[in-house]
């Protein structure tokens, strides 16, 4: 099996705690410039990854704290909410989710997620 293999299967395998979740329409994982590490079946997903990745970005640009980077960006659309957090300097991970579902449960999650993914690589 070629290592591109491998490391999607962990990566879709540390997506199933995140796709668990009440009110989790999708989630992935993609580099810090928005190329997906872990194709979902869901369609369309760049475009999440790419604002992920170019959120991220602005945040540290716009809000520079001491040097630190922004670790976390919500972006509100009318029918959806995305949440992208950082895993480490190479990668991010991001859920879409229902415009009411609570925050409480998903960012621990996240953040749960996000480690295991900058463990893997």
């Amino acid at each position: 099996m070629s290592r591109n293999k491998i490391m999607d299967n962990m990566f879709q395998w540390v997506r199933q705690d995140l796709s668990n979740l009440g009110g989790v329409k999708m989630s992935l994982v993609a580099s810090q410039d928005g190329y997906i590490f872990s194709q979902p079946a869901e369609y369309n997903i760049e475009k999440y990854a790419k604002a992920s990745a170019t959120m991220l970005r602005t945040a540290d640009i716009a809000v520079p704290r001491s040097g630190q980077n922004c670790l976390r960006v919500i972006i509100d659309y009318p029918n959806e909410r995305l949440i992208a957090t950082r895993a480490g300097p190479k990668a991010l991970v991001a859920v879409l989710i229902e415009p009411d579902t609570k925050l409480d449960p998903i960012i621990p999650e996240l953040d749960k997620v996000a480690r295991k993914v900058q463990e893997i690589l």
